[in-house]
C-alpha cells in the first residue's frame, strides 16, 4: 500500500528575511531617487550655461521632453509687448520647436489656472480646460501646469503633460516641481536681457534699425541658407544722393532727421522675412530671400519712387525733397556671384554705375 504523503507546508519567512527585503526595497528606492536627482541636476545645469534665449528654448521644449519621458511639453510666455517674438523673430530659420512655443498678452490667460498661492497644478487631463496649452498633442490623461513668475509677476506656463494618468497626480511632487518653475523663470529673465543687450549691440543708435554688425552676421546665414535650399538671395545697396549737401546747407541735425525718415520709410516697406541695415553714414542694405531678381527690381523701384515722393521736413521752415540711387545683386543658380563679399561688392558696384548714370535709379549688378 502506497503511503499517502502530507502536504508540504509553505516556510513562514523569518524576520530576518523580511527585514533584508525591506532594506532592499528601500536601497532600490534611494537608488532611483538617486538618479532622478542627478538627472535633475544636470538638467538643470544645461538651463544655467545656455548662451541665449533660442538654446534656452531647444533645451526645455525638446530636451526636457525626453529627459524626463514626457509626452508633451508647451510654454506660454505673457508678451504683451511682442518683446519675445521680436527676439525670436530675428532669426533665419524657425526650429521646430517652435510650435510647442505659445504667446498670449492678457496676463489673465495665465492666471486662471492658479490659486493666489501659484502653486504647480497637477490633475487629470480636461481637454476643456488644457486643449489650449497641448495644441500639438493628442490623448493626454495626466498634466502638470506650473507658473513661472518673476519679481511677484506672471511671466509664462511651464505645461507637461503624459499620457499615463499616473504621472501627475494632485499634491505628488509639488516641491520639486516648485522648484523646477524657480529654475526656468530666472533662467527665461536671464536669457531675455542677454537677448536685449545682444539687439542695444546690433542697433543703430540713431535710426532703430539694425547695424552693419548685425548686417554682416545675417547676410552670412542668408547666404548659408541660399545655397543649401538652391533658392535666389537678393542684396538692394542703397545711398542717399548728394548727402553731403544736405549736412553742408541744413547742419547735420537735418541730415540725421532725414536719416532717421528714410529708415522708418525702408521698414514700411519691408517684409517680415527682409533684413534691413544702416550699412554707414548715408547707405543702407536689405536682404531679400527667396527673391528673384524681377521681384528684387520692383522692390527697389518701389522703395525710390517712396523716397523720391516723401517731403522731408527737417525744420519749422524747410521741407526737402530726397533720392536715393540703389545697387542690385543676386545670388542664384546661375550668377557667378557665389560668396557673401562677392554678393556686397557686387550690389556696392552697381550702385556706383547708378550714381554715375545720373542718380535716383536702380542698376543691376552685371
Amino acid at each position: 500500500m502506497d503511503r499517502i504523503s502530507s502536504p508540504k507546508s509553505t516556510p513562514m519567512p523569518r524576520d530576518g528575511d523580511i527585514l533584508q527585503s525591506k532594506l532592499d526595497a528601500l536601497i532600490r528606492m534611494a537608488k532611483s531617487n538617486e538618479q532622478k536627482q542627478n538627472n535633475f541636476q544636470e538638467y538643470e545645469l544645461s538651463l544655467f550655461n545656455t548662451n541665449g534665449l533660442h538654446q534656452l528654448l531647444a533645451i526645455v521644449l525638446e530636451q526636457h521632453r525626453t529627459r524626463f519621458k514626457l509626452s508633451d511639453v508647451t510654454l506660454l510666455l505673457l508678451d504683451p509687448e511682442y518683446e519675445f517674438r521680436r527676439l525670436l523673430d530675428n532669426s533665419a530659420q524657425t526650429p521646430a520647436w517652435r510650435k510647442h512655443l505659445l504667446f498670449t498678452e492678457d496676463k489673465s490667460v495665465i492666471s486662471q489656472y492658479f490659486s493666489v498661492l501659484r502653486k504647480p497644478r497637477l490633475s487629470n487631463y480636461s481637454k476643456h480646460i488644457h486643449q489650449s496649452l497641448f495644441p500639438e498633442t493628442q490623448s493626454l490623461q495626466s498634466v502638470a501646469i506650473l507658473p513661472l513668475v518673476r519679481q511677484d509677476k506672471f511671466i509664462g506656463i511651464l505645461n507637461l503633460g503624459n499620457r499615463s494618468p499616473d504621472r501627475f497626480q494632485a499634491g505628488m511632487g509639488t516641491q520639486f516641481l516648485q522648484h523646477l518653475a524657480a529654475v526656468l523663470s530666472a533662467c527665461i529673465e536671464n536669457a531675455r536681457l542677454q537677448e536685449d543687450i545682444k539687439q542695444v549691440g546690433l542697433l543703430d543708435p540713431l535710426t532703430s534699425i539694425n547695424n552693419r554688425r548685425f548686417f554682416d552676421q545675417r547676410i552670412e546665414e542668408e547666404v548659408t541658407l541660399a545655397h543649401r535650399n538652391k533658392t535666389p538671395l537678393s542684396c538692394l545697396f542703397i545711398d542717399l544722393d548728394h548727402f553731403k549737401n544736405i549736412n553742408d546747407t541744413y547742419g547735420h541735425q537735418a541730415g540725421d532727421i532725414v536719416l532717421k525718415e528714410v529708415a522708418k520709410v525702408l521698414a514700411d516697406i519691408m517684409r517680415t522675412s527682409d533684413v534691413l541695415a544702416r550699412y554707414g553714414g548715408e547707405e543702407f542694405v536689405i536682404l531679400l530671400a527667396n527673391t528673384h531678381r524681377e521681384a528684387s527690381y520692383e522692390i527697389a523701384e518701389r522703395i525710390r519712387k517712396r523716397i523720391e515722393e516723401t517731403p522731408f521736413k527737417v525744420s519749422k521752415t524747410d521741407t526737402l525733397s530726397v533720392t536715393m540711387s540703389i545697387g542690385l545683386a543676386e545670388i542664384n543658380g546661375q550668377s557667378e556671384i557665389k560668396t557673401t563679399k562677392q554678393l556686397v561688392n557686387a550690389a556696392d558696384q552697381a550702385v556706383y554705375s547708378a550714381k554715375v548714370s545720373g542718380r535716383n535709379r536702380v542698376h543691376h549688378a552685371t
